[in-house]
């Protein structure tokens, strides 16, 4: 497995954009990333989810937007004169290197220079960290990354470890199978079936707590998934329906099986306890929202595939 996978990195060959970082980080601002050899907390800090049951905190709540840069966190921010940013170079549409360019871009990576351009007064102060799934939170713990801006799920379980931005997109888990798969939904259609998932993906708490046995088949990022499908090597793969979407239009003998398993929120985050720096991209989400800025990138990356016309939920401000 991992001699193909490392065959399928090469370039030139399509369905990878970009390094498939496996356990490690690399910074992607460079036109050639680098990779840096990091210590795998992830096993004992991992929550991969929050159980679907899980309604001990509000998903929607977060701190009431300040434009003050007084705070501990923004201040350090400032003083280093860039923003470092936990990001996806994996993830057509949301974070991916442009083949032609060799630039990051996507929905995320706009978010990104938007914070930056806010509190720098600079969009080009960001020095992008890509970061495997399952190690976002380590990321943030460790110090590595001011936010991570990675089509990260705001939920229960990881508000105990981060600290997270008012919710700036609304999605769901879906399935991603081969078009003439009999899979139809998290039901005992997938019994028996090689299921992929990121690890540390609220796709593979959601698979591992389904009462039909399945075979996980755990990956570190969601564009090994569809590598794996072209390979026949697996059978279906559960992701947001955002990442479904940017996966099957780089594939198009694929599908995605009808109907989302639940709700989700994506939001920026941060290290735990960090409230200055929530309040401060709160006020720079606001004024994304109020200016068109997400509307005018939603419209760039999003729509021409999913079709739908969208806006982020309204966001339970906490004082």
């Amino acid at each position: 497995m991992k001699k193909t996978l490392d065959w399928l990195r090469r370039p030139g060959v399509w369905a990878v954009t970009s390094a498939l970082l496996l356990g490690g980080f690399a910074f992607a601002g460079s036109s050639e990333a680098k990779t840096n050899a990091a210590p795998d907390h992830a096993a004992a800090i991992r929550i991969a989810g929050a159980p679907a049951d899980d309604t001990s905190c509000d998903p929607l709540a977060t701190a009431s937007p300040s434009s003050s840069d007084g705070g501990l966190d923004v201040q350090r921010i400032i003083r280093r004169g860039k923003l470092v940013a936990g990001i996806d170079t994996n993830s057509y549409l949301w974070g991916f290197r442009d083949p032609n360019s060799g630039e990051i871009q996507g929905f995320d990576i706009d978010l990104v220079h938007a914070l930056a351009a806010a509190i720098l007064g600079d969009p080009n102060k960001v020095t992008l960290l890509a970061v495997p799934t399952d190690q976002r939170i380590p990321a943030l713990q460790n110090g590595l990354v001011d936010v991570v801006v990675r089509t990260f799920t705001h939920n229960c379980a990881r508000e105990k470890q981060v600290s997270f931005s008012a919710d700036y997109f609304e999605t769901g888990q879906q399935i991603l199978v081969p078009k003439n798969s009999a899979i139809t939904g998290l039901n005992s259609s997938i019994k028996g079936q090689r299921i992929c998932t990121a690890k540390g993906s609220t796709a593979e708490a959601l698979l591992q707590s389904s009462a039909y046995k399945s075979q996980e088949v755990a990956v570190e990022n969601q564009l090994d998934c569809l590598v794996l499908t072209q390979l026949g090597q697996v059978d279906a793969t559960i992701t947001d329906g955002a990442l479904a979407a940017g996966l099957n239009a780089q594939d198009k003998s694929l599908r995605i099986v009808p109907g989302t398993l639940d709700t989700e929120y994506y939001a920026v985050a941060v290290k735990l306890g960090s409230r200055d720096l929530v309040a401060r991209i709160n006020s720079v989400l606001q004024s994304y929202l109020a200016g068109g800025d997400w509307q005018r990138s939603y419209g760039q990356w999003i729509k021409p595939i999913t079709g739908q016309n969208s806006a982020p939920p309204a966001a339970h401000y906490t004082g």
